[in-house]
């Protein structure tokens, strides 16, 4: 009964597109958790709900489709900010000139790279690349990594993408970059598995990492968040690896780590 719920769980409609490594490493743990299958499937799907569902809904997908064509024809930065604002974690970023300043802000502290690597990417490649920086993305969102994919196949941009579950050994690429990003990223994969965020950072392959972590709740909220991981980082640097910079914006902190 198990195996066929887990298998009805990897052929739904809502799930089939996430990393299948994702779904099968959510529902061992939950397994351990939990006695009955049905309380496992329910845990599940709340589970992955939160690392990737909540993103980009399949309507956004859809509409996202649309907006790359659109702004292909007009160049325009209202059509870029009109893609970047189908997948949450881009759209709480702008507008585009504050998504700029960002950038600008980053690069002055650390370098402006030549290639990134964007490490649970989203739909953040579509700026990277229309901004003319090469980026190579990896996500569990099949959704996510098929939009990267298509920005390059159909329009040409210096971006890809792979759909790959980073808490799983071999899925950070080899490859050498000028710069990768991690946001909001590490305390998610320690949630998810201790030690998971270290392992991450160790595998990858740049000049510079760029770490961030939220400063504020869902709900808006300062409670010291900005201290917390502040301290967490200094505590579980990657051996070789220095703190040359940090900036901080009104929900977000930022490391450079060199």
């Amino acid at each position: 009964m198990g195996n066929d719920l887990l298998d009805k769980l990897l052929q739904s409609a809502k799930y089939r597109d996430i990393c299948p490594e994702t779904v099968r490493r959510v529902w061992a743990d939950c397994v351990k958790r939990y006695k009955k299958p049905r309380d496992v499937e329910k845990a599940a799907r709340e589970a992955l709900h939160g690392i990737t569902g909540a993103f980009m809904t399949p309507q956004e997908a859809r509409q996202l489709a649309y907006d790359m064509q659109a702004w292909y024809i007009s160049k325009t930065d209202a059509g870029l900010e009109r893609m970047l604002s189908r997948h949450a974690s881009t759209r709480e970023r702008l507008p585009l000139a504050d998504m700029d300043a960002l950038y600008e802000r980053i690069f002055a502290a650390s370098c402006r790279p030549e290639s990134v690597l964007d490490v649970a990417c989203g739909i953040n490649p579509l700026y990277l690349g229309a901004r003319g920086i090469p980026t190579v993305g990896i996500d569990i969102s099949g959704a996510a990594v098929y939009a990267v994919n298509c920005f390059h196949e159909s329009y040409g941009m210096p971006v890809s993408a792979e759909c790959a579950d980073v808490l799983f050994p071999g899925a950070i690429p080899s490859a050498h970059f000028d710069m990768a990003l991690l946001f909001k990223l590490l305390p998610l994969l320690e949630r998810q598995k201790t030690g998971g965020a270290v392992r991450v950072m160790e595998a990858v392959n740049a000049d510079w990492l760029v770490v961030s972590f939220p400063t504020r709740t869902l709900g808006g909220r300062n409670v010291g968040m900005a201290v917390q991981y502040g301290a967490w980082i200094k505590a579980h640097l990657p051996a070789g690896r220095r703190i040359a910079s940090s900036l901080e914006t009104q929900n977000e902190l930022f490391f450079a780590l060199h």
